[in-house]
């Protein structure tokens, strides 16, 4: 259930929801609570603004730093109401809040969220800071989305969100392979 409302969650969970997404990290104080209570997981998003309402301009000393330390702090309070550690993931929350050049910076040190020691989770599929870096509409951003992704799973991505599911899978496997962790599909008859 995609939701920053605790009493949503709470309905949600009560008919069988196991998973709260909260794009807004923890708004509600009562939602690390609701989550807990269910035995569910929880994706804790970076996000700075008030719910719904509009950031233009959005300033940072330091981005990494910054969503860092939010994200640190959220699963802090998420660990203190009782959510166990391996149903939260983090979402550093790219273009939410952040200007182009923001996100490109919060893409290039993905390891700092990868750090906190959970699977840090990467909604880059169609998102306005590859339309802007490659000057593409979203209807032409599979390519910049499948780079963003593959970026970011070398520097810890474990979970993608995306909106071009197949070719997703087959770079993610491709990427696999490469890396190790799966064995080529085969068969294997290239100069055998």
């Amino acid at each position: 259930m995609d939701t920053f409302h605790a009493s949503v969650a709470r309905a949600a969970l009560e008919v069988g929801a196991d998973l709260i997404n909260d794009t807004t990290g923890l708004s509600d104080p009562r939602m690390a609570d609701e989550v807990a209570r269910a035995g569910a997981s929880l994706v804790l998003t970076h996000s700075v603004a008030e719910p719904r309402r509009p950031f233009p301009r959005p300033r940072y000393e330091d981005v990494v730093e910054e969503v860092r330390d939010f994200l640190a702090a959220r699963l802090e309070r998420a660990l203190e109401a009782g959510i166990a550690r391996e149903r939260i993931v983090l979402d550093p929350g790219p273009d939410l809040n952040k200007n182009t050049q923001q996100t490109l910076e919060v893409s290039r040190d993905w390891g700092e969220y990868a750090a906190l020691g959970l699977p840090p989770l990467a909604a880059l599929s169609r998102k306005d800071f590859v339309g802007e870096s490659l000057g593409l509409p979203k209807e032409e951003r599979l390519a910049g989305s499948l780079a963003a992704a593959a970026w970011t799973i070398r520097l810890g991505a474990r979970i993608l969100r995306v909106h071009d599911v197949r070719e997703t899978v087959r770079m993610v496997r491709m990427l696999e392979v490469l890396a190790g962790w799966r064995e080529p599909a085969g068969p294997l008859v290239h100069n055998v």
